[in-house]
């Protein structure tokens, strides 16, 4: 597939206009947002490029501090003086880089390297919210462990899961584009 920086750039403003959309919702409906923002970030790296990916993974979940002030994971980052923040990114990179590197399996071994991806990102996150956040920052967090415990544990399994589907239509929707 050839990508010029043209559709790259365009792109790249399509997916991060999406995020926008979806970071302003999320309060409304984590269950929505949270599949098309994992959808748009791995698209990032299966469409045009893997060093595009990674710059979703890292800048969606800043991004998020910005446009979703109010939401119960920017004042989870605050009261843990940005560690989570640190433990969504390496989630995303697991998520984005699993399927960046599976991207030319057949489709069949394809759709379940997705879901291993988003089931090891949910696992990491599970793990840092419950093994470092609830144990480090108990103090800092009062409240917030319970928004804690929802956020990095099912949220983000059904999140990466129900985007699955999503990825893999779009995905082969670009590609059909981008051999024309």
């Amino acid at each position: 597939m050839k990508k010029d920086l043209t559709h790259q750039i365009t792109f790249a403003g399509i997916l991060l206009a999406i995020i926008i959309v979806m970071q302003i919702i999320k309060n409304v409906n984590a269950f929505i947002s949270g599949p098309v923002i994992n959808a748009c970030m791995v698209l990032a790296a299966l469409c045009i490029g893997v060093w595009w990916g990674v710059g979703f993974a890292i800048g969606v979940p800043l991004l998020s501090l910005l446009i979703a002030s109010a939401s119960p994971m920017t004042s989870i980052a605050y009261a843990t003086y940005g560690v989570a923040t640190v433990i969504v990114i390496v989630g995303n990179l697991i998520f984005i880089l699993s399927a960046y590197f599976t991207r030319k399996l057949k489709i069949y071994y394809f759709i379940p390297a997705l879901i291993i991806g988003a089931t090891l990102k949910w696992l990491f996150m599970w793990g840092g919210g419950s093994l470092i956040l609830n144990k480090l920052f108990i103090d800092s967090l009062g409240k917030l462990i319970n928004a804690v415990n929802k956020v990095f544990s099912t949220l983000q399994l059904f999140s990466g899961l129900i985007s699955v589907p999503l990825i893999v239509l779009l995905y082969e929707i670009e590609k059909k584009y981008l051999e024309k």
